[in-house]
């Protein structure tokens, strides 16, 4: 445990399964200032990713297709 943080089991929205999500991660969406704990699992964010890139071809990214998942 650091910080008082310890490992989460969440629910993917997408796949229903459950995933980790670990201090790290907990740590790097802290850093970014995320406020809410991730939806996906990694994944099925990294196919929402490639999905979001293939469907919106704009020269300005989304902030959803910004966003990294940690390891």
């Amino acid at each position: 445990m650091k910080n008082g943080i310890e490992p989460k089991i969440l629910i993917c929205t997408e796949c229903g399964e459950e995933f980790v999500f670990t201090v790290a991660a907990q740590q790097y969406f802290l850093e970014r200032g995320y406020s809410e704990d991730p939806k996906r699992c990694k994944t099925c964010h990294t196919q929402y990713k490639k999905n979001q890139r293939d469907n919106n071809r704009s020269p300005q990214p989304s902030m959803a297709a910004q966003m990294e998942y940690p390891e």
